[in-house]
């Protein structure tokens, strides 16, 4: 980590001793935005039905109430759970800007939303090193199976040169996968 950063246009670097942080601009991809948006709604608005038909339910004084209530509270926590992956989707689409942290021993992507949005850790021992992707047009690593993108709003030569700064100091001697 003894090498500064190069000027690359679209990208922010802050380099400490024990971290590297890049920020880059993130490309909105309306479609997914509006859709998961009103998935959001939908989601937001069948919580909130289903605890008023809860409290209506045991308020009632029907002899199946109890039976009818904890049915409702089963088919909730799924919805809740449903919606904890639906919120982080909509975080992911409506974030307009990707952090990288580079440590020692971590990868960590984030993609904020003011204060909250989607923080993933990825050890660097089990990361691959960066590569141009084709589909979408971004920089990527795999962890495992799973590709992550990453820089799609920066330009080509942008992407070229933060891959090249990025491998020569995270992953040296590390052969970039062959990937288009």
């Amino acid at each position: 980590m003894a090498e500064n950063p190069p000027m690359i246009s679209g990208v922010h670097f802050e380099q400490t001793p024990e971290r590297l942080k890049i920020v880059l601009a993130a490309r909105r991809k309306w479609p997914f935005l509006l859709l998961y948006s009103a998935l959001v709604l939908v989601w937001l608005v069948m919580m909130i039905g289903g605890f008023v038909y809860l409290i209506q339910i045991v308020r009632s004084g029907a002899g199946y109430r109890f039976v009818f209530a904890v049915m409702i509270l089963v088919l909730l926590a799924i919805l809740y759970r449903f919606g904890r992956f639906l919120l982080r989707q909509w975080a992911t689409y409506l974030s307009n800007r990707e952090i990288l942290f580079f440590n020692n021993e971590e990868l960590i992507v984030r993609r904020p939303v003011s204060i909250w949005g989607n923080t993933d850790v990825y050890g660097l021992e089990h990361a691959s090193a960066i590569y141009r992707s084709g589909n979408p047009p971004a920089l990527a690593f795999d962890y495992g199976y799973r590709h992550i993108y990453f820089g799609e709003a920066l330009s080509a030569e942008s992407r070229q040169a933060l891959k090249q700064y990025l491998n020569q100091q995270y992953f040296p001697g590390q052969a970039e996968p062959n990937k288009a």
